[in-house]
């Protein structure tokens, strides 16, 4: 990367305009598709990406890091980077991430170096040469060449010559210096680094090619390793990587978006497709939001008298004096976590979980995948609302322990901080994991209101109320519900109702006293069952009629089992069968996947056949089937007719 871009990146970042937005309906921001292209970035601040080590840091303008990510290939679409083996790749050794080396040549390393790059560039008048004169005894035997692409990448040939070979060079003879004696070896990890040894791919001790084609079954690899077994004089004018599938790992990175000012954002949401298998690839998308351009901090290192950095000491600078910093003087760069909330991973759908509405946003698309299996996203889209609802909404619910399957009663507040312009918020929806009953009690700021019920469901319920708008105002009602999951979470989102169905979420933490009890470190949206009822995937069970007399006088004609799923996060197989005291099973009387929750079943001693079954005693067994080990319950039925 240039430095005088850089400069001139780091200046603009300084100087950026100031853009007002004044109120107005949902707008949305799309990536990719037919919309923005996806190389523009989002036609924001190019993100400045830190390269080379922390004691060395270097930056890079890009999208794409390391160069992993395909634009061409499908127009419109981005995924890991393809290639389909007509493509030479060995220079990527000389991009951020490779290297290319000759560990054990001991010649005067510029020399060495300047040859090393001539072989993978393309440039057929420099070659890396191993012919000893009288002046520098050069050893041509147990010489390695080792390339390493950082990434691994698809290969599947490998080829090398001297010069005058592929390219001419009318009267040299450089082309009868051609590796006589040879090993090449590939490795898709580093060598003793991750337990991976290196693969031989040819062993050739009477090569008479002066050009060598090496066929590789197509496979990732990140070194290639070739080793001189000849005391005959060689150079090497070109190596040539080619290329196949896709590659393992991929990172798009948008720009720097601006949003005008301070917004909330809503779900995000993107289009996908699958290449090859579903199980061997994977997109995953992050967030982050700033209020400023650039999600970074430089840091100079404090010099002593004699111009050496004082250890422990910096300070901060701006980014474009940092870049004409001399390079004792550059300390390291970090991420702003300050003006910068931290990258969090979003579902498809999901909303963006960033602590506060702020101006800047960024969006990063991770991909992963195997040769050739891989995804494609088409775009990414995101909607968002200015001025936001609120500068922060903390939510807090109390009590946060209580014993599970009983009814409890929960007092939940939010409070609403207005620090600029908002637009406020008079509706809430929060979620829970069972119905719930007799809300109440709903003040603000201690005033009781008229409010109305949205809707209450198994997985939630919502209120309406007059609206909240000033500042440190504090929203507070009163329900019951039980708890079936130790860790439940009553998240939840705010609405305007005159700006559309994009939400604000809330924020976990400490918006009330609720008593002397409440302890404000522990504050939050999570409630938590006694030690004891922790693990427990079944709770209490009743049984009614234990014997059982079905002739259909509604007496006694059926077995009935209640009780309350805990702790499941997802549906479960739930099964309850019947046996006779030799163990054999007579019946299954259900077998399906149920979520936390009560449940309750019945048998009237019909069998699968439509036959009842004979009176006696019976054993039934309730089995619930979790991912690490299976619950079962125990009792005795007796039938009579």
């Amino acid at each position: 990367m240039n430095p005088g871009r850089i400069t001139r990146l780091l200046l603009s970042l300084i100087c950026w305009p100031v853009v007002l937005i004044h109120a107005q309906p949902i707008k949305s921001i799309t990536l990719g598709g037919s919309t923005t292209a996806w190389s523009s970035g989002g036609n924001g601040v190019t993100p400045l990406v830190v390269k080379s080590s922390v004691f060395n840091p270097a930056l890079d303008t890009t999208n794409t890091p390391g160069g992993t990510i395909e634009f061409e290939f499908q127009p419109g679409w981005i995924s890991t980077r393809h290639f389909d083996q007509t493509e030479n790749i060995a220079s990527r050794v000389l991009e951020e991430g490779g290297k290319i080396r000759a560990p054990n040549a001991v010649e005067e390393k510029r020399l060495v170096i300047a040859q090393l790059k001539g072989i993978v560039n393309g440039d057929h008048r420099i070659a890396f040469e191993r012919r000893p004169t009288s002046l520098l005894p050069i050893n041509p035997f147990g010489i390695w060449i080792i390339l390493d692409f950082g990434n691994p990448i698809g290969v599947s040939s490998i080829r090398f010559y001297p010069r005058n070979t592929v390219s001419t060079y009318p009267g040299t003879t450089y082309h009868n210096d051609f590796l006589r004696s040879f090993e090449l070896w590939i490795n898709p990890n580093l060598t003793n680094r991750q337990r991976s040894p290196d693969a031989l791919a040819r062993r050739d001790t009477d090569n008479e090619t002066p050009i060598v084609t090496v066929d590789i079954e197509p496979q990732y690899t990140r070194l290639i390793k070739l080793k001189s077994l000849s005391q005959i004089p060689w150079e090497i004018d070109e190596i040539e990587v080619y290329a196949t599938g896709y590659m393992k790992q991929g990172i798009y990175l948008s720009d720097i978006l601006d949003l005008g000012d301070r917004a909330t954002v809503g779900q995000v949401r993107w289009r996908e497709n699958v290449v090859g298998r579903t199980i061997r690839s994977e997109v995953s998308v992050q967030v982050r939001m700033g209020n400023d351009n650039t999600p970074l901090v430089f840091y100079q290192n404090v010099m002593d008298s004699l111009g050496t950095p004082v250890w422990g000491e910096k300070k901060v600078v701006e980014g474009s004096q940092y870049i004409r910093l001399n390079r004792r003087e550059k300390g390291p760069i970090e991420e702003d976590l300050t003006n910068w909330s931290p990258w969090k991973s979003v579902l498809n759908n999901e909303l963006v979980s960033a602590l506060e509405p702020r101006r800047y946003i960024q969006l990063r698309v991770d991909f992963t995948g195997d040769l050739f299996d891989t995804r494609k996203v088409n775009w990414v889209q995101f909607d968002y609302l200015q001025p936001p609802l609120a500068d922060t909404l903390r939510a807090e619910v109390y009590p946060s322990l209580v014993p599970a399957e009983e009814r409890a009663t929960f007092h939940y507040a939010v409070l609403s901080r207005a620090v600029g312009l908002v637009r406020g918020f008079d509706r809430l929806e929060i979620d829970s994991n069972a119905p719930v009953e007799n809300i109440r009690n709903l003040t603000i700021d201690g005033d009781p209101v008229t409010f109305e019920i949205d809707f209450a469901k198994q997985e939630g319920f919502g209120l309406r109320f007059p609206l909240v708008k000033k500042d440190s105002s504090l929203v507070a009602f009163t329900f019951d519900i039980p708890i079936f999951r130790f860790g439940t979470t009553f998240s939840g989102r705010a609405y305007n109702s005159n700006a559309g169905t994009l939400p604000q979420r809330l924020q976990a933490g400490n918006a009330f006293s609720f008593g002397p009890d409440d302890r404000p470190q522990l504050s939050g949206l999570s409630v938590a069952i006694p030690r004891s009822q922790v693990g427990k995937l079944v709770g209490e069970i009743f049984v009614e009629n234990k014997l059982l007399t079905p002739n259909g006088d509604d007496i006694n004609d059926a077995f009935k089992l209640f009780f309350n799923l805990l702790q499941l996060t997802r549906p479960t197989p739930v099964i309850l069968e019947i046996y006779d005291l030799s163990g054999r099973r007579v019946h299954r009387v259900f077998k399906e996947d149920r979520n936390i929750g009560p449940a309750w079943y019945s048998w009237n001693g019909q069998l699968a056949n439509g036959d009842r079954a004979r009176p006696g005693l019976y054993l039934w067994m309730l089995k619930v089937q979790a991912d690490a080990f299976e619950e079962r319950h125990y009792g005795t039925i007796g039938l009579a007719y």
